[in-house]
Parts: structure tokens; sequence; C-alpha cells
């Protein structure tokens, strides 16, 4: 059986992309990354395979490796 999918908190995406918790949570309402509403609330959270997804992508487009 796999492990569950990790899903990150705005501020964890925060700490990992090196923003802000508002900024993060701006561009997970927004949809600059991508997120997932979870429970009744709709509170947004990132699965950690989409973040490192979003970091490669960034890390190609400037020509580089993670």
């Amino acid at each position: 059986m796999s492990e569950p999918e990790r899903l990150l908190k705005p501020e964890e995406v925060a700490e990992r992309l090196g923003i802000s918790p508002i900024t993060a949570k701006a561009w997970l309402r927004t949809g600059k990354l991508p997120a997932v509403k979870v429970g009744e609330r709709g509170l947004l959270r990132m699965r950690e395979a989409d973040l490192n997804a979003f970091i490669r992508s960034l890390a190609a487009a400037q020509g580089r490796e993670p």
C-alpha cells in the first residue's frame, strides 16, 4: 500500500519557496499554484508532488537543476 499524499499548508509552501505566507495564499487562491480545497471550510492546501513539480519547472525555466 502506498503512503497517503502529503498536503502542505500555505505556510509550508511559503517556506519552501522563500515567499511570504500571504503571497502563497494568494497564489493558491488565484491558481498560480495548484490548490486542493480540504474540508467543509474549503481550506487551501497544495500537494507536495505539485510543489516539487513547480520548483522543477522554475529551475528549468532558469536553465538549472533544482
